[in-house]
């Protein structure tokens, strides 16, 4: 393969040349590398070289935030090819190049020079000069205040104003940080294991859900992909395999990420000890809406005596129910870490009457797709269409992603690209997330969307759970959050805001999934065609809050575990253990001893001190919700609500501090009235 041209990196990225990166080999990557060097040396020694009487926002700080635009698109794509591409080769020269830009950033941002530019500016002519000063959004648009101000803190941040020896600590550990980080990440994503099942053994299983497993020989495998996992733990009556494939589930990620851990714990501790901090949780949660570690505790310790209490109940009211209707818990009258899917599963039909199983038949992956698309088009204003061209597809790792053009209905023309990637694949990200791709093409957004749903066959279509749909509405809310952004900068537009608020318009749409109109439009059967009949939808939405008490409690527990990390209230070494201690604690359960949870928890990178964000956030989104509800009967109204929705919190994204644009949508302050209202 030839090498990319030098042209081709900083001219406008088309179709043609962004689909090149899908099959770079390692001398395109080094290539790659050497121009990005070479471009960021000249942009910075050229801010460097100002007087400072001569520096403005323009030469300085737009200097900085546009650096690196003619390389983020390839960038980004590297990053969602490095967990979706079909080629192992591939997968494994991406990660090495994303630890080679990492290392190479690292050694380029660690500039004195740029912090005393940004500093000279800041403190010299921005100060001198009032009227930019006032002037600076009206001039360079919304978010031009708050970017010099980020920016400021940022390099702040990296410890210059520390001593040399100091920075040069400090320059090291993120080095090695990011290049743990990554090797944690692909150890989860690449980590492979199963059982086998023998015809027996699939007892209670869906019928259509079998029909999705692969073999080896005569017995049936079941992978921890959690479109194999999740259905096996809810409907198998087989207590010995469900406790087999916990077990394995709980020792994702292998021993070895336990050691890259504990080492990633004790380098983010010591680069914020460097920089003065108490501790990791106050270094990150200075930069979000909470602000600080003991914020979060009094937020999370204030609803964790309500969640306690409330799971407390569920958890007897589940005892009760397995011992007197399920016969293999008659003797042992208790409930272990493996049980809880399958008896609450069983509950739940039998308080509500109705087959989750069945169900399932309702939500075929394709139909979801179409009204979903619907629903929130009608609602935000645009409309979805495939794109079919063979040259536009080529961006795509497999036959199976597939590529659809965003619309604004007003505007009637494209205005962003929204990729799927929706069946397990090997090496591919195990879990559900959402990946935007910059400016993407013609200076349009793509976001990626990256699921594992039951791969469709010739005997049945994919279908999903009502909690897959839901998962697939949760992921189309970060999806909108970066593809109708109008954010003039890139680090403020859509998902780049406060990382506790990051969730807040994922967690909103799942709650439109819970209304009677919308699950009429989307229950369809995929053979009659008939709706899901109106005693069952009712019965599926008032069984919306069940056992929410234990499961907003899981969520306390895992903010837990990463606050007590990060707080070093224990040590890295100790984290499995203390684990499974929280398990005991919160739920009586005993795990194994040498199950290792925390060597899977994937959210330890890139969520670090910040898993308490989701309740965060749900609080948030429950009261942005509350707004909804109350017009969601008028459709002038509720449309009015859309449309302010998304210009007071899509279209701004993080160009203005997160409380101003809630304020700004609710028209009131924000408060928990809503969240709270579901645990009665």
């Amino acid at each position: 393969m030839k090498s990319i041209s030098e042209k081709a990196l900083i001219a406008e990225p088309d179709w043609f040349s962004i689909a090149k990166v899908k099959n770079y080999k390692k001398n395109n990557f080094d290539f790659l590398l050497e121009k990005y060097v070479q471009n960021k040396e000249e942009v910075y020694s050229k801010i460097k070289s100002l007087k400072k009487e001569e520096r403005n926002f323009e030469n300085t700080i737009l200097a900085l935030e546009n650096c690196d635009n003619p390389f983020q698109d390839i960038f980004h794509q590297i990053g969602v090819y490095s967990f979706t591409h079909t080629k192992k080769e591939y997968r494994d020269l991406a990660d090495d190049f994303n630890k080679a830009l990492s290392e190479k950033s690292v050694d380029l941002e660690y500039d004195e020079g740029i912090y005393q530019a940004i500093v000279e500016y800041r403190e010299g002519n921005y100060k001198k000069k009032k009227k930019e000063k006032t002037d600076l959004d009206k001039k360079y648009g919304i978010g031009s205040l708050k970017l010099l101000e980020d920016i400021h803190k940022g390099y702040k941040k990296m410890g210059f104003d520390l001593p040399k020896n100091k920075q040069k600590q400090l320059k090291d550990i993120l080095k090695k940080l990011s290049s743990l980080s990554l090797d944690f990440s692909k150890n989860i994503d690449e980590y492979r294991d199963f059982i086998l099942c023998n015809q027996a053994e699939l007892e209670g299983l869906p019928e259509n859900f079998i029909k999705t497993l692969g073999k080896v020989g005569e017995n049936y495998k079941i992978t921890l992909d959690y479109s194999n996992i999740n259905p096996f733990l809810q409907y198998s009556s087989n207590r010995k395999k469900r406790k087999e494939i916990v077990d394995k589930n709980n020792k994702k990620g292998g021993v070895k990420n336990l050691k890259i851990l504990s080492e990633i714990i004790k380098l983010r501790n010591q680069r914020v000890k460097i920089l003065g901090y108490t501790n990791h949780v106050d270094f990150k949660t200075e930069d979000r809406m909470a602000k600080s570690e003991k914020f979060v505790r009094s937020f999370l310790d204030g609803l964790a005596k309500k969640l306690k209490l409330k799971s407390d109940k569920e958890i007897l009211e589940l005892n009760k129910f397995a011992i007197e209707n399920l016969e293999q818990y008659k003797k042992n009258k208790s409930l272990e870490y493996y049980d809880y899917a399958y008896v609450a599963t069983k509950f739940k039909e039998y308080k509500y009457s109705y087959d989750t199983s069945k169900t399932k038949e309702y939500f075929e992956l394709e139909h979801v797709l179409k009204k979903t698309f619907q629903i929130f088009g009608e609602l935000f204003n645009f409309s979805l269409e495939e794109v079919l061209d063979k040259d536009k597809r080529k961006i795509l790792v497999s036959k199976e992603v597939r590529l659809y053009e965003l619309l604004d209905s007003q505007l009637k023309k494209p205005i962003a690209y929204l990729v799927l990637d929706l069946f397990p694949r090997e090496g591919k990200y195990s879990h559900a997330a959402q990946a935007e791709f910059s400016t993407g093409i013609q200076g349009l957004k793509i976001s990626t969307i990256v699921c594992n749903f039951s791969k469709p066959n010739k005997k049945v279509p994919s279908f999903l759970s009502l909690g897959e749909v839901e998962t697939f509405f949760h992921e189309f809310g970060h999806a909108l959050h970066s593809l109708l952004s109008k954010a003039k900068y890139f680090s403020q537009s859509g998902t780049n805001c406060d990382h506790d608020f990051v969730e807040v318009p994922s967690q909103l749409l799942e709650n439109f999934l819970y209304e009677k109109e919308n699950l009429k439009k989307i229950a369809i059967h995929y053979q009659t065609k008939e709706k899901l009949e109106d005693g069952i939808l009712e019965k599926i939405i008032a069984s919306r809050n069940f056992l929410n008490g234990y499961q907003y409690l899981r969520q306390i527990l895992f903010a837990e575990f990463d606050l007590d990390l990060h707080s070093q209230k224990i040590n890295a070494e100790d984290s499995a253990k203390y684990y499974n201690s929280l398990m005991k604690k919160y739920f009586g359960y005993n795990l194994p001893k040498d199950a290792i949870f925390p060597a899977g928890f994937g959210h330890l990178v890139g969520y670090d001190a910040g898993y308490y964000s989701y309740l965060w956030a749900l609080v948030y989104a429950d009261d942005f919700y509350s707004e909804f509800e109350k017009v969601k009967n008028n459709k002038s109204k509720i449309k009015e609500m859309g449309k302010r929705y998304r210009k007071e919190i899509l279209e701004v994204g993080g160009s203005r501090k997160e409380i101003e644009s809630t304020k700004k949508f609710l028209q009131r302050k924000p408060n928990q009235k809503a969240f709270l209202n579901k645990l009665k």
